[in-house]
């Protein structure tokens, strides 16, 4: 992926199948394309097209040395998943939803305007 301009914000959602604990409705399924894609539609209606958005799933593995970091410290912290991450820092760690995504957007974008 190129490196991002100061403007561009960079979304990840981290998931980890293994470790869900929920059984019933318990927030937004992001392993939904679905999901994701409305997620990517609000944020560029909100926006525009500087924020980008990614899921991955850790479960999958991928040899990445920055997720295995990650799959770590969900387990060593003992973090619920899914993770939203904003410009590579942890803002949620458990369940949220597309409403709580843009306000941590709107905050990164805020701090960044100082």
């Amino acid at each position: 992926m190129p490196p991002l301009n100061k403007h561009e914000i960079r979304i990840i959602i981290l998931d980890d199948s293994r470790r869900r604990v929920c059984d019933a409705d318990c927030g937004e399924d992001w392993s939904s394309p679905e999901a994701i894609a409305l997620a990517r539609r609000r944020i560029k209606d909100r926006f525009s097209d500087k924020i980008q958005l990614e899921y991955i799933e850790l479960s999958a593995g991928s040899g990445n040395h920055h997720l295995s970091e990650w799959s770590r410290a969900i387990r060593d912290r003992n973090l619920s998943v899914p993770l939203l991450l904003v410009n590579g820092g942890l803002r949620i760690s458990g369940q949220f939803d597309i409403r709580q995504l843009l306000d941590a957007v709107e905050t990164e974008i805020d701090i960044g305007a100082r």
